[in-house]
């Protein structure tokens, strides 16, 4: 019996195949250190990051349960909330996320071509009416800034679609520091609205960022801006979202960012599920324990060890001791794949548990 080759003209294939989102966690389906915070350069889903000054805000992963990017088979989104309102012209609120240069610079696109494009789409709701800035922003040799802005009706869904050009003095480092930085723009003080024109590449300059008569985000206490569906891509066109599944999604977010408790469990939580452990059988003897993680990471990381009893950082601790009987853990040495961690002298025998926190985000 003879095969037919199948012509993919004889039938309606809709689907778009193969990997195309070079944005991690653009759907805030991860959130491996919990599912909010207050800080600045804190984040809550991985990847994303809040950076703010004055007054104050919280980063967090919320809960889709209808509407259009529901439709579309998104279940999370960040949430930027305006806890305090801030008015000073040097304040600013924004959501931001980081590529690697090495990422932008062995991706395909032909970045220093005006021909070669870019797109980088989004889901966007603010309950504050009016016009809001997008930025991309180079950081490797002299840096360049894309802006563009539209107009959102108040806590209304948008889908947000724009073709970026590339540009002869780009540049990107085939390394593993921050060479592009996506930034929503959800609030500006007037220092950095003196834009005179958008929708081209220039020349950094913290003073031209945004346009004038932007939306008074930050002026309004309680103001939310929201934002799903991540997506930046090679091309001029936006291709449907590339949803990934939860362990693929999880799996690039550990060349960032690792940690011993679940998914979903703060680090600093007092419990014993997920945590190391090892036999200590005598005291005041030198302990070593050898640490290979899950997976490679960006650089070496930040290491962080909590008592998994009580929660308390810097220490591990032994079984049923609680912070009575913690221990100093010290790095003996790291790289981006383990750690040696060590002990002089344990003054006690037992079961010696720790939690451990990995970081090596942009």
């Amino acid at each position: 019996m003879a095969l037919s080759k199948l012509n993919n003209d004889s039938f309606d294939d809709t689907a778009v195949h193969g990997r195309r989102n070079l944005v991690i966690n653009g759907a805030a389906l991860i959130y491996q250190r919990g599912s909010s915070t207050t800080a600045n350069l804190g984040a809550a889903a991985d990847r994303i990051v809040q950076e703010a000054t004055g007054g104050t805000s919280t980063l967090s992963r919320e809960t889709l349960t209808s509407g259009s990017p529901y439709d579309e088979g998104f279940r999370f989104y960040n949430r930027l909330t305006n806890t305090a309102a801030a008015s000073d012209a040097g304040n600013y609120r924004q959501i931001r996320y980081t590529f690697e240069s090495q990422e932008i610079a062995s991706s395909g696109w032909n970045y220093k071509s005006s021909s070669s494009f870019i797109t980088w789409s989004f889901w966007i709701r603010a309950s504050v009416a009016g016009k809001y800035t997008f930025t991309l922003q180079t950081s490797d040799g002299t840096a360049y800034l894309y802006t563009f802005s539209k107009t959102l009706s108040a806590n209304t869904w948008t889908k947000v679609t724009e073709a970026i050009p590339g540009n002869s003095n780009l540049q990107f480092d085939n390394d593993t520091f921050g060479g592009l930085f996506l930034h929503f723009r959800a609030g500006l003080g007037s220092t950095y609205t003196n834009l005179s024109s958008e929708d081209a590449w220039a020349t950094y300059n913290a003073a031209n960022i945004s346009t004038s008569g932007i939306a008074n985000f930050m002026g309004t206490a309680g103001a939310t801006y929201d934002v799903t569906g991540i997506q930046l891509e090679l091309g001029d066109k936006a291709t449907p979202f590339e949803h990934r599944s939860f362990d693929e999604e999880l799996d690039l977010c550990h060349r960032y960012y690792q940690k011993s408790y679940a998914d979903g469990t703060a680090v600093g939580t007092a419990t014993s599920t997920g945590c190391n452990m090892d036999a200590v059988l005598s005291t005041g003897n030198t302990w070593r324990h050898t640490h290979s993680f899950p997976k490679a990471m960006r650089a070496t990381p930040t290491q962080t060890f909590y008592v998994p009893e009580t929660g308390t950082s810097g220490n591990g601790g032994f079984e049923g001791a609680g912070d009575t009987g913690k221990e100093t853990i010290s790095v003996a040495f790291a790289t981006n794949k383990s750690s040696v961690y060590y002990n002089t002298a344990m003054d006690r025998t037992g079961y010696f548990m720790w939690h451990y926190e990995l970081n090596a985000e942009l």
